[in-house]
């Protein structure tokens, strides 16, 4: 293998470590900063909003002259009516642990021992525990309080009369509802870092597959100009013909196909073919239909019948019958100017003739037989006509004249026959161009949904023709003028 794409390849896999090593940390990083959300932002808010509650007892008590628990359990109980949703209940203490006064839900508070808050005023610390409640977590901060207690000898009674402990209880979810959208931006970021986690396993694993069709990819390309070289120049001119076509596939290879070559007895071979299906199979088997019709011409045509039933019975040999293929299979003998043809199955050409009326005639080919492929012992017939000067031959695949638009119209006979009016004075290549630039403008830039093959042939004989009573034209031509 070439060293660039190797090179390329390992720069592929140094990105998807470095994408998983990315992933983790952003995933890492976001899932630390949740739990120090919801482990100690939450319960530091909820201790400030303690503190706030306290600091709002104690001014509220302040103006009157003697602090008591009455006036205490006042100020407590309006603060719990004004935030339900945060405070889960207040209580008063004594320092032996019994309970004064309470306000809220206080059901579930723990009862202390006595002596347990020594240290409140000792080390100067408050203990803030976690407790389960039907409501919900909360948050139980104790704080050292004058309440006018009476003194009773023991502990902080003893050292300090009148303090008793009043206890707030905050519901951590209360909140926690701050840190909503904090939590948002967390939920969102650990989103991300699975989904790049996510996407870089599935890439990872799916590399190798990657690599197989890039490959498949790069042999469709090789494919695809491998194709086009078989087909002959889109422009041809000779003194007994002028010739343009084009084959647009509507995938990267396609079954449709046509060839203009040299024939023997100074004939001219015209063909165009479509095979069933599209893609890769299409195609190989195109280049398998086009090369035996090449080989058929050593025959020569005076054995195009013969030549055709042999190419049927050659593909009901080697293909399926799902598998066919539609061919008009014409020689010109500008010598005689003879125009012999078959059409095995496929979309009628159109003989198209400008009469001196400024009338335009139009003979559509059925002669010849069935689809290639499909009936073993099929007979094929050669149809001939006698061409004069400027007659045009128009020879189309169904994805020209069934191209479908957003209203399901398909572009139809009538419109290539317009096209070829407004452009009739023109060379075979400009009425090529027009008709396929009108199917464009019909699509209105949507993809096609089938190969489109379109041959455009200009008729001279070599010699002027003395009797033209061969030319059989429709029972009702198209009057395009």
């Amino acid at each position: 293998m070439d060293e660039s794409p190797k090179r390329g390849y390992l720069w592929f896999k140094a990105s998807i470590v470095l994408g998983v090593l990315l992933g983790l940390v952003l995933l890492f990083q976001s899932v630390w900063t949740y739990r120090l959300v919801a482990g100690s932002m939450v319960r530091i808010e909820a201790r400030r909003e303690s503190d706030r509650r306290l600091q709002s007892i104690i001014r509220a008590s302040r103006p009157s002259e003697k602090r008591d628990t009455t006036t205490l359990l006042a100020v407590m109980d309006e603060l719990v009516k004004e935030s339900p949703q945060q405070i889960a209940w207040m209580r008063i203490l004594d320092t032996t642990g019994t309970q004064i006064v309470t306000t809220g839900h206080s059901a579930a508070a723990p009862v202390y021992a006595p002596g347990s808050f020594d240290k409140i005023v000792e080390d100067r610390n408050r203990i803030a525990p976690e407790y389960k409640t039907p409501s919900g977590p909360v948050l139980v901060t104790l704080n050292p309080l004058f309440v006018g207690l009476p003194a009773n000898g023991h502990g902080l009674a003893r050292t300090m009369p009148g303090v008793g402990i009043i206890e707030i209880a905050i519901y951590l979810n209360g909140v926690s509802a701050r840190f909503g959208p904090l939590r948002e931006n967390l939920i969102v970021g650990v989103s991300a870092a699975c989904a790049l986690l996510a996407a870089v396993v599935i890439i990872a694993f799916r590399f190798r597959n990657y690599l197989r069709g890039k490959q498949v990819e790069e042999q469709l390309a090789m494919a695809r100009l491998v194709q086009f070289d078989l087909l002959p120049p889109g422009k041809l001119e000779t003194p007994s013909l002028e010739f343009a076509a084009q084959c647009v596939p509507a995938w990267q290879v396609g079954g449709d196909f046509y060839d203009a070559f040299d024939a023997d007895d100074h004939q001219f071979a015209l063909i165009l073919g479509d095979v069933s299906g599209k893609g890769l199979s299409a195609a190989l088997l195109m280049g398998v239909v086009q090369g035996s019709v090449h080989a058929s011409t050593n025959i020569g045509a005076a054995w195009h019948e013969e030549s055709a039933e042999r190419l049927n019975q050659l593909l009901c040999m080697k293909t399926a019958r799902e598998r066919f293929v539609s061919l008009v299979w014409c020689y010109y003998d500008p010598v005689t100017s003879v125009l012999g043809y078959i059409n095995a199955g496929h979309l009628a050409p159109l003989l198209i003739r400008k009469t001196a009326s400024g009338k335009f005639d139009v003979q559509h080919l059925t002669e010849g037989g069935p689809v290639l492929g499909v009936l073993p012992g099929a007979r094929f017939k050669q149809a001939r006509l006698h061409i004069e000067p400027g007659d045009l031959l128009i020879i189309y695949s169904d994805g020209i004249l069934e191209a479908t638009d957003a209203k399901d119209d398909e572009f139809g006979e009538e419109r290539i026959l317009q096209a070829i009016e407004e452009n009739w004075t023109g060379s075979p290549l400009e009425i090529r161009d027009a008709i396929f630039a009108n199917v464009r403008t019909f699509l209105g830039g949507k993809p096609p949904h089938d190969d489109q093959t379109l041959m455009v042939v200009r008729l001279q004989p070599a010699v002027p023709a003395v009797e033209r009573a061969d030319f059989r034209p429709a029972e009702q031509p198209l009057q395009l003028t």
